[in-house]
């Protein structure tokens, strides 16, 4: 009986040997460390030996092997990556995204359409060079910003490793060196004090006062800002509540209701009920501000609130801070709850940041923080004086 059950285990492994010795050939084949030399395994199952004992040299000798395969007319295992052009790669790419549900990807095919595609788009990845990327950013930097060519490289870069590192047969050898400029210079600073976010409410339109107070007491991004909808918003805890769905980085966090927040969204709410019921958003146009032409041409009251620049600018442009983005509210949020001695750990799950490297950005010193730190300091010393 133990013999049966044992030649039969064998017949099953000598099987799965077989299926796997004789399965449909694939790829480039595949690298394998026997004892301390590298082999190779060709699609059709053969192996051989490539006689180094460092991976990158192995790596090396089997694009050889292949490249004389394919110059000796044998059929090649895998297609020919001198037919690839850069277009192909890119579509990859976007497939990739898309498949992710990763939100850039709109911005990202706008960037590829409008610019690498008529640049690049029907050369092959092995024939780019630095000095091609040299001279695009010398004519791109005629109409744009060195920073936004930095983000074309930067979403071009990604696109190439995607064909190099996720892709079998890899599509891309390598990807080459793209220069990219100095960012430091482009940190912004602006944010807004007590008395200045006053002024600003006072000048805006009745629609986006909720929206401004809103995100002066929380650090969150105006997208994730603007799409709440009324079934996130706990008035009895006292907070809001972002979906994974819902934010950038994918991941849910609560946004507390405090200060003037609870006062103006109790207002939204009781307008909502009563003149637009079936609006979801708890950001809408107004009435009056769609009369008004606030909204454009085409806003419709109890729309949703989308596109707001021409108030947002002539509102802080009236109340004196002609500079500020609404993108700095979030940099005041954060720097008030750093001020107020909130733990950083909790600020950054307000914000939705990351990592320390990036909430740190937020944390704008101006020269009240400097003198605060002196007094703190000069009392600290004091103290210490008096201990001796």
């Amino acid at each position: 009986m133990v013999e049966s059950v044992s030649q039969s285990g064998a017949e099953r492994r000598s099987q799965r040997r077989k299926k796997k010795v004789n399965r449909v050939s694939k790829g480039e084949g595949s690298l394998y460390l026997r004892g301390r030399v590298w082999w190779y395994k060709a699609p059709d199952g053969t192996c051989r030996s490539t006689e180094k004992k460092i991976k990158s040299e192995a790596v090396e000798w089997k694009q050889k092997f292949l490249a004389e395969r394919c110059n000796e007319g044998r059929p090649p295992t895998a297609r020919s990556r001198s037919t690839v052009t850069v277009n192909e790669v890119l579509d990859d790419y976007l497939t990739y995204m898309t498949l992710k549900n990763r939100k850039s990807v709109k911005v990202i095919t706008q960037v590829f359409n409008a610019s690498i595609r008529p640049a690049f788009g029907d050369r092959q990845p092995a024939s780019l060079t630095t000095l091609d990327f040299e001279r695009y950013r010398e004519e791109r930097e005629k109409h744009v910003d060195p920073v936004t060519v930095n983000r074309d490289f930067a979403y071009l870069r990604a696109a190439l490793n995607h064909g190099m590192l996720r892709q079998t047969p890899r599509k891309v050898d390598s990807v080459p060196y793209m220069p990219m400029a100095d960012e430091s210079h482009n940190v912004r600073t602006g944010f807004i004090e007590v008395p200045g976010y006053k002024d600003i409410l006072q000048q805006l339109p009745l629609t986006l006062k909720p929206l401004f107070v809103c995100g002066y007491h929380v650090s969150t991004r105006k997208g994730e800002l603007k799409n709440i909808r009324w079934s996130q918003v706990d008035f009895e805890e006292g907070v809001i509540v972002l979906e994974p769905a819902d934010t950038k980085t994918g991941k849910g966090r609560y946004l507390p209701i405090y200060g003037d927040m609870g006062e103006w969204l109790t207002k939204q709410k009781a307008v909502r009920d009563a003149e637009f019921p079936e609006c979801p958003w708890v950001f809408f146009w107004h009435t009056i501000d769609c009369m008004l032409g606030h909204g454009g041409v085409r806003t419709k009251p109890g729309s949703h609130v989308q596109k707001f620049d021409a108030s947002w600018k002539a509102a802080v442009k009236r109340a004196g801070h002609e500079e500020l983005l609404f993108h700095d509210l979030r940099r005041s949020a954060q720097r008030n709850m750093r001020k107020a001695g909130i733990d950083q750990s909790i600020r950054m799950k307000i914000s939705g940041h990351k990592t320390d490297s990036m909430e740190r950005r937020y944390n704008i010193v101006d020269i009240e923080d400097v003198k605060g730190a002196a007094k703190q300091m000069a009392e600290w010393i004091k103290g210490e004086k008096a201990k001796t």
